[in-house]
């Protein structure tokens, strides 16, 4: 898995982010009483705000990280990041009031470059053909980061409610630290982009990127299927709840079971010889089948023991990501590769923000017993139109 140690320390730096941000899941609400938000409702709704506020930022400034990583280099965008994400977590953690909280949540947005910068890294050590599997690195650490979070801060907020928030800060450091002493460059002085004060407005690093004809279509095809994979953290819990009436514990159960699938086919499925030698379109159009198979059959199934059947197919749908994403990294110059990844990450950002508000809409229709059509598993439903919209339009652009 790791013919590189520089691959290895992305992988590392990577998961300890994901990490102290699943760290904080569990112990929201119970922060947010804290500061004196105690009735459910209002505790959601400003837990909303909190991750909007995040996922906002990430969209707005995103563009403008990758560009600075393809000016001054990958190692200070990855030391800066970790460092204010460090400051992030120790803001909230000392909060006594929602502002802070939100201050915390801007500041973490605005430093939160090491997804975008880790994939341009990898961009920038990887051979065309290896790219795919690379990049694949970031979506294991992720999937494991995913599991690994939750429990951990679930175990840590029975001890303290803020101690959760110390242990990411002391992650985001350690993280620092990593990149500090380990980590080299991979930007030689010649490979670098020249600095403009323009370059720091994210718009203009948004259209520069956008105006490469091919990239207009896939960066909505990547927008479509970012969209549609929002169904899950937005309505995961309320759909099992509503359908199967799952405990809090079986909720977490399944989800990391998703996340565990997720890490084994990032970092073996996809590097295993029958999807290596697919062409890019054959293997985005494989893995978006299986998305399509795996929404629709959450959309209708109303047997427990099927879900876990239909977790594996989605887990095999991500394996579009870091394919579509070597293919455009292979398309872009190599002085460009952080601002190719910083633009796909404002998109997750922007349907992050858009993303789960939708799917609880069209959950909160299709759930209640008024509807001409009882159905809550609508939010899948419609994730699986986007995702056949996305095949549809690649058929197209990959041909």
């Amino acid at each position: 898995m790791f013919k590189d140690i520089r691959i290895a320390l992305i992988f590392s730096v990577v998961l300890l982010d994901i990490i102290g941000i699943g760290i904080i899941f569990p112990i929201i609400p119970d922060l947010l009483k804290e500061v004196g938000i105690d009735k459910t409702a209002s505790a959601a709704f400003w837990g909303g705000l909190l991750s909007s506020s995040y996922a906002f930022m990430q969209f707005v400034f995103s563009p403008t990280i990758g560009t600075l990583s393809d000016i001054f280099g990958r190692r200070p965008v990855l030391l800066v990041a970790s460092f204010f994400l460090g400051i992030d977590y120790l803001l909230m953690g000392f909060a006594e009031n929602i502002l802070i909280l939100f201050i915390g949540r801007i500041i973490g947005g605005l430093a939160g470059g090491t997804i975008a910068t880790g994939t341009a890294y990898l961009a920038d050590i990887s051979d065309t053909k290896d790219k795919k599997k690379n990049f694949a690195i970031i979506g294991a650490a992720f999937g494991l980061g995913f599991i690994l979070g939750p429990i951990i801060g679930g175990l840590m907020g029975e001890i303290s409610v803020r101690a959760p928030f110390f242990l990411s800060a002391l992650l985001s450091f350690l993280n620092f630290f990593l990149c500090l002493l380990l980590l080299p460059e991979t930007l030689k002085v010649g490979t670098k982009n020249k600095f403009r004060i323009k370059k720091l407005n994210p718009f203009f690093n948004m259209s520069y990127v956008f105006k490469i004809p091919l990239f207009k279509g896939l960066f909505f095809c990547f927008f479509l299927i970012a969209f549609a994979n929002t169904v899950y953290p937005a309505i995961w819990s309320f759909w099992g709840r509503e359908v199967f009436g799952w405990s809090s514990g079986m909720i977490g159960f399944t989800l990391a079971c998703y996340g565990f699938l997720l890490f084994i086919v990032q970092a073996f499925v996809i590097r295993l010889k029958f999807f290596d030698k697919l062409s890019t379109k054959n293997l985005t159009l494989f893995s978006l089948s299986c998305g399509i198979v795996a929404l629709v059959s959450f959309g209708l199934v109303r047997v427990e023991i099927l879900v876990f059947a239909i977790i594996p197919i989605a887990a095999l749908s991500e394996m579009v990501n870091p394919t579509l994403k070597a293919f455009m990294s292979n398309k872009i110059s190599e002085k460009d590769q952080g601002i190719l990844q910083g633009v796909l990450n404002s998109i997750v950002g922007f349907t992050s923000v858009i993303g789960p508000i939708s799917m609880s809409y069209i959950f909160s229709i299709g759930a209640s017993k008024e509807s001409l059509i009882y159905s809550p598993g609508a939010p899948f439903l419609f994730a699986g139109c986007l995702f056949f919209a996305s095949l549809i339009l690649i058929r197209r652009f990959l041909a």
